[in-house]
């Protein structure tokens, strides 16, 4: 009798197990064909839900973005049964859905378990990367590199965790470490043009610039890279090439639309200046910085009333560093021969940044020319020597000659001017 039900039990698993594999066959064929709703359809109508079938209907939901509902039912396959690679998918599946900590705790049990699961380790490492906890990426990824000398992407996600730590130097040599095992490592290429530019190494600078352009030459990143080291060496023909690169590629940002401008203004073409600061305006009408360089423009174009009208605009909707706009601003008065606001403008662009040589200057010149108080002169004259002697050999000699006659004239008045 015993052995009539265990041969029942057996056939009726065996039965059970082939209903069920058949589904499988159904559902894969559906799933081949796009039609994902059939087939969960077919899981969900399935009577007896075992974990495959929670796995299954977890892994459709994981596929086309549903991740709240892929967790519901990864959730009840791990309930049934504690496999790990339901725990790594659902590791996985609270990353995808953001919820990065569910995904660290996870994750982290399983690599205290196995440490032989690197693809885990991976996602670990990243997930520490992102939350910024710098030093245990570091750790997971010298790990890696150890187990996989090979993969040029764990040295390079450890020099994204020495970055974090500003370990400069350390991270630099892992971007190169990363390029040295794949040469074609794009990511690791442009971190290392990046790296050498901020050294001021232009020669590797360009040299990695130049190997990323190979590998792809229309990248908007070394596109722009390149256009910015020609432009900062002077080269404003050069950076052009790249920026018209740029712009057939339809990209299109204030910074190249400025650095267009900027370009024009240094080959003294002003029209396609002003065109391309306009159209870098258009993206961020209160840019202070661009209503800077609009008046700067039309200051070297003679067009005052618009130059000033520009620097009004630039100074209202900045918030710091706003000494340039009240120097010219100055400089146009004075130019118009309005002294007195020039003085105005002078002594806000001093106010702004003590550390503007000729703001000072200019605020010491104007006033020796607009007060019969010479005494007021001799005071900035007297301050400008103090404080920059030697960054300008010919304003400071001005600046001393200017002290010693107004001190002479005011000793043949009988004054003595300290």
């Amino acid at each position: 009798m015993k052995k009539i039900i265990v041969t029942l039990i057996i056939l009726m698993l065996a039965l059970k197990t082939e209903a069920q594999s058949s589904v499988f066959i159904v559902v894969d064929s559906l799933l081949l064909k796009g039609n994902y709703q059939e087939a969960l359809v077919q899981l969900e109508n399935e009577q007896d839900k075992t974990v495959n079938v929670y796995d299954k209907i977890a892994s459709i939901y994981q596929s086309i973005g549903d991740f709240n509902k892929a967790i519901q039912f990864y959730e009840k396959a791990f309930a049934i049964e504690h496999r790990e690679d339901l725990k790594v998918k659902l590791g996985n599946v609270y990353n995808s859905a953001g919820l990065s900590s569910k995904a660290i705790l996870i994750y982290e049990d399983i690599i205290k378990k196995d440490t032989s699961n690197l693809l885990v380790a991976n996602s670990l490492g990243k997930l520490y990367l992102v939350k910024n906890k710098a030093t245990r990426a570091e750790k997971i990824y010298r790990f890696l590199i150890k187990k996989d000398t090979l993969n040029p992407n764990y040295p390079y996600q450890l020099a994204k965790s020495l970055a974090k730590q500003s370990k400069k130097l350390a991270m630099g040599q892992s971007y190169l470490d990363a390029f040295n095992k794949d040469t074609l490592h794009l990511k690791s290429i442009y971190e290392l043009a990046k790296f050498f530019k901020e050294l001021k190494y232009k020669d590797s600078t360009m040299l990695f610039i130049n190997k990323g352009l190979k590998i792809d030459s229309v990248n908007v990143n070394f596109l722009q890279l390149k256009a910015n080291v020609l432009y900062f060496s002077k080269d404003f023909i050069g950076a052009i090439t790249y920026l018209n690169k740029l712009d057939s590629l339809n990209f299109r940002s204030i910074n190249t639309y400025e650095m267009y401008g900027m370009c024009y203004l240094n080959l003294k073409d002003y029209n396609l200046a002003e065109k391309y600061f306009q159209k870098a305006l258009r993206l961020e009408r209160n840019n202070s910085k661009l209503l800077y360089r609009l008046g700067a423009l039309y200051y070297e174009k003679k067009d005052f009333k618009l130059a000033q009208l520009y620097l009004i605009q630039s100074i209202m909707y900045g918030r710091a560093d706003l000494d340039k706009q009240f120097l010219l601003s100055g400089i146009i008065a004075k130019e118009e021969f309005n002294l007195k606001a020039a003085i105005k403008f002078f002594k806000e662009a001093v106010k702004y940044n003590r550390n503007n040589v000729n703001a000072l200057f200019q605020l010491a010149l104007t006033s020796d020319s607009y007060f019969k108080d010479k005494k007021i002169a001799y005071k900035y004259y007297k301050d400008f020597v103090q404080r920059f002697e030697g960054k300008n050999k010919k304003l400071t000699l001005y600046a001393k000659n200017r002290i010693k006659e107004i001190k002479k004239e005011y000793f043949i008045k009988g004054e003595i001017v300290e």
